[in-house]
């Protein structure tokens, strides 16, 4: 079992809603464009639980904003109101995240990625699919995308035979290309997260030149 995703917002330290639901089911319409159903199905469903995060999260910043900063007059008994509801949300988003035992939705979007381009970069017409890996990889962050390549082996690279030349399949090899060498960076250091960082963001800059 993984850990949902977690944000804390920086000012305040409040709570801020982990926004994963809509690349997880943007994903999940991927894999059934590509005839992978049972896929589709589990990112739907982590959608589905990441929608309830999400919400619950929301609540839970709503209540620390007014803890923190209440409305001039309010009154001292509706203020120790509002700390209990403040209260009760954090342990509604405590409960969540102990009680999940679904797939970590970070490690979902960035394998699904990866077997999205894998598919456009066999593929003539794949202009769709690999602009929509690249709206998904920016919905994810590059930070939490570097994040699961670290801790994962290192994505298998794929040998081309007879390989489209369309640009949009030579795109796809490329951003695919790309994330093969972050997730070839191991460590932890600065040094070693900014590379896959990088690398990263040059990926999903690069799913965007189908447009040009």
């Amino acid at each position: 079992m993984t850990t949902l995703a977690f944000v804390i917002s920086p000012q305040h330290g409040l709570a801020a809603p982990p926004g994963l639901a809509e690349p997880l089911y943007r994903l999940a319409a991927l894999m059934r464009s590509i005839n992978r159903p049972l896929d589709a199905t589990e990112l739907k469903t982590a959608a589905a639980a990441q929608s309830v995060l999400d919400m619950s999260y929301a609540r839970l910043a709503h209540f620390q904003e007014l803890s923190l900063n209440p409305p001039r007059g309010m009154p001292l008994r509706q203020w120790g109101e509002v700390r209990h509801r403040t209260r009760e949300a954090r342990a509604g988003v405590d409960w969540l995240h102990k009680h999940s035992s679904l797939p970590n939705a970070d490690t979902l979007l960035v394998n699904g990625a990866v077997a999205v381009l894998r598919t456009a970069s066999q593929r003539e017409q794949s202009v769709r699919l690999v602009q929509e890996v690249g709206t998904v990889l920016y919905g994810l962050g590059s930070h939490c995308a570097a994040i699961v390549l670290a801790e994962q082996d290192p994505i298998e690279e794929d040998r081309w035979k007879d390989a489209p030349t369309a640009t949009s399949a030579r795109i796809a090899r490329a951003v695919l290309n790309i994330l093969i060498q972050a997730s070839r960076i191991r460590g932890w250091d600065d040094a070693e997260e900014q590379g896959r960082i990088g690398l990263i963001e040059q990926a999903c800059h690069l799913t965007q030149q189908t447009a040009s």
